[in-house]
């Protein structure tokens, strides 16, 4: 074989490698994204935590609801319901509670399973296997094809016996925002309450429509 044909073969094995590679990403992912929907309505708790680049700027705990779009987060340091359309943001030191209709690209930062559809179009993927505290995971890397994508880059890692997501990292131009999921329960009840500012439980905070 001259050494021509074999560079040939070679870059061609290459190819084959890579597609194959993006496609076990994509089927990992469709298989993590079928196993949350088969969960229905969750309750699961967190850490988030923000980078500007590598440096950490903040990190919180909580736990957050989740129902499709409508979100319910609460940490010590705020808690947010958001319906489906409007969003209620509230920091207990403030004395205010900040009422505003989210864009998209607010909504993929704030909610972690946005990448439900999100990865479907437009970005490239790519995963490894490795270990996350403790477990053996897959870690699937998402990299934007276009500048105007929400989120330019994401990392997902999620469990390989099965596939409930422990970690995901988007980023932003420079600056990262990591939620670890530590616990999820699945096919859970909630009402639409659960996702509005309960006003009668905060009779002395401020309300500012920023609608």
């Amino acid at each position: 074989m001259n050494y021509r044909l074999k560079e040939i073969l070679t870059a061609i094995l290459l190819l084959l490698s890579i597609g194959s590679m993006a496609q076990n990403a994509r089927s990992i992912l469709d298989a993590t994204a079928a196993k949350i929907k088969q969960m229905g309505s969750v309750k699961a708790s967190f850490t988030a935590t923000s980078f500007n680049g590598t440096s950490e700027q903040a990190s919180t705990k909580g736990t957050m609801l989740l129902q499709g779009k409508k979100m319910h987060l609460s940490t010590d340091d705020m808690k947010m319901w958001y319906n489906g359309k409007t969003q209620w943001s509230l920091i207990p030191e403030s004395g205010e509670v900040n009422i505003s209709t989210p864009t998209e690209r607010e909504m993929t930062n704030m909610n972690p399973y946005s990448f439900l559809n999100l990865y479907k179009k437009g970005y490239k993927l790519s995963v490894r296997q490795t270990k996350l505290r403790g477990k053996d995971v897959y870690e699937v890397h998402l990299v934007a094809q276009s500048a105007k994508n929400n989120a330019q880059e994401m990392y997902i890692d999620v469990t390989k016996n099965s596939y409930t997501p422990l970690c995901i990292r988007v980023r932003q131009d420079n600056n990262w925002n990591r939620i670890s999921i530590h616990s999820i329960q699945g096919n859970l009840t909630f009402t639409e309450k659960d996702f509005e500012f309960p006003k009668n439980e905060y009779p002395n905070v401020d309300i500012i429509d920023l609608r």
